[in-house]
């Protein structure tokens, strides 16, 4: 098994033990055989895991954190920075009815934006990270991500790697930190009148019964209220819109009153209930602004900070390092490089160092990524991006590399795609996805494709690691 230069340097960059594990597959070649990895099999029809782990250092989760969270702040204060809260402006630039921005924003203040969940996807390149999107929603892939670590860590062969290198790993629960969050957010004046906080997840694919998962989350509920201390109680419910009730302006679910209400259906809330989040009877998570906040012209705006002079030095140094060159696609010109362009006629002749994104899409929908896409179809991309007007153009990435798993058995050359969770202010931890890159479309998501390797963070103190910024 030959393992590239290129993958070398950046994974043991990353951790050493990613070389580790790379000469342990080496040395048991089982590894390549994906019928060693049943536990593995989640018989789901998005999320497929890669069978190989990756290892990041304490130093890299540390420098991630510290980007996660000043990028988030920056984009949660777009409404208020960038447009002044002026409904009317923000419904001319993301080219939307001024109704569809008066109900993104109704109910919303200060508290709710502060409180929102989300996760930035990034590329790391050779040269460092780079955010290619911000996704502000509950409804997002890699919950399950600590279900998935016990996964791993009971496959035999993965167990095998970490007995023989004595593997110490410093994860985090991800779904504490979510429930964490939900507690923390919880008004003092709300526990204090009625000594507990409930909360209730509304989701599509609910079935009435009992619930393993609803028993698994309020194992970890009652024991961060048992930490928070005070005699304070509550508890976590999955249901659907139908089966929330509201009484005298309030929301309950089969009599109980429920106080944080998280919604898995992107951004939609039903009018009546939207009332009540209206009148403060309930914490909402994250609700109708989500769409407008995960808007990928967010990053645009970012991006073109000159044409929104409203970051000092420091903000538009730190935008320059981790967000790539991104625009709306409009007709005009704009600056590339320190050379002002017209904007149209730059998309047209530079298709390989270029990516086209609807605003307002996801699952990777609608990307077209110049370096894998013909001319035709790059031609046929910006027609549409000019006809429907909410589109970005962004500066294509390049990712670092990985050897992963591959096909029945065997291994091959395989991009990367990064999501860090955001949980109100708080950075909560982090997935890969990965694909491989020969025939691919240049898309890293699971929607595309791509599969997931489980992050292990675990500490290098012995090697003289130098840092991926």
């Amino acid at each position: 098994m030959e393992i590239p230069g290129n993958v070398i340097e950046s994974m043991s960059r990353l951790s050493k033990l990613n070389l580790d594990f790379l000469e342990f597959v080496r040395e048991n070649p089982a590894c390549l055989d994906r019928s060693n990895f049943k536990l593995l099999e989640l018989h789901n029809e998005l999320f497929v895991l890669q069978p190989w782990p990756t290892f990041i250092d304490r130093q890299h989760q540390t420098h991630f954190k510290a980007v996660n969270v000043k990028l988030w702040d920056l984009v949660r204060a777009i409404p208020r920075r960038v447009f002044g809260n002026d409904k009317e402006k923000m419904a001319r630039f993301y080219e939307v009815p001024l109704e569809t921005i008066q109900l993104q924003l109704a109910g919303v203040n200060d508290s709710h934006i502060e409180n929102l969940t989300g996760r930035i996807d990034f590329i790391l390149s050779p040269s460092g990270l780079k955010c290619v999107e911000c996704n502000f929603s509950a409804s997002l892939g890699g919950w399950q991500v600590p279900i998935w670590e016990s996964l791993y860590l009971n496959t035999p062969l993965i167990a095998q790697f970490f007995k023989e290198y004595s593997v110490k790993t410093y994860n985090e629960n991800l779904i504490s930190h979510f429930l964490e969050q939900v507690i923390y957010a919880a008004p003092q004046e709300i526990l204090q009148r009625d000594g507990q906080w409930n909360t209730a997840i509304v989701y599509r694919e609910f079935l009435d019964g009992k619930s393993t998962v609803q028993n698994y989350l309020n194992t970890l509920y009652k024991n961060i209220l048992k930490q928070r201390g005070s005699g304070l109680q509550g508890r976590v419910y999955l249901c659907d819109y139908p089966h929330l009730e509201i009484a005298d302006g309030y929301l309950f679910l089969k009599g109980e009153k429920i106080h944080h209400l998280v919604e898995l259906y992107n951004g939609r809330v039903p009018p009546e209930i939207l009332e009540v989040f209206k009148a403060g009877h309930i914490r909402l998570l994250n609700g109708p602004v989500s769409r407008m906040l995960g808007n990928k012209l967010n990053l645009a705006l970012l991006s073109d900070h000159d044409a929104a002079p409203v970051f000092d030095a420091e903000e538009k140094e730190f935008i320059d390092r981790y967000v790539p060159w991104t625009r709306k696609i409009m007709p005009g010109s704009t600056c590339f490089a320190g050379k002002t362009v017209d904007l149209l006629e730059f998309i047209r002749s530079n298709r390989q160092g270029l990516v086209l994104k609807p605003g307002g899409s996801y699952g990777g929908k609608g990307v077209c990524v110049g370096i894998k896409a013909s001319d035709q179809e790059w031609r046929e991309s910006i027609e549409t991006a000019l006809r429907g007007k909410n589109w970005v153009v962004q500066e294509y990435i390049e990712t670092i590399h990985g050897l992963y798993q591959a096909g029945v058995s065997g291994c091959s050359i395989h991009d990367m795609s990064w999501g860090f969770f955001m949980f109100g202010p708080r950075y909560a931890g982090l997935w890969i996805r990965v694909m491989p890159g020969e025939g691919s479309k240049g898309v890293i998501n699971c929607h595309q494709g791509a599969s997931v390797s489980v992050v292990f963070i675990v500490n290098d103190e012995d090697k003289n690691s130098k840092l991926i910024h």
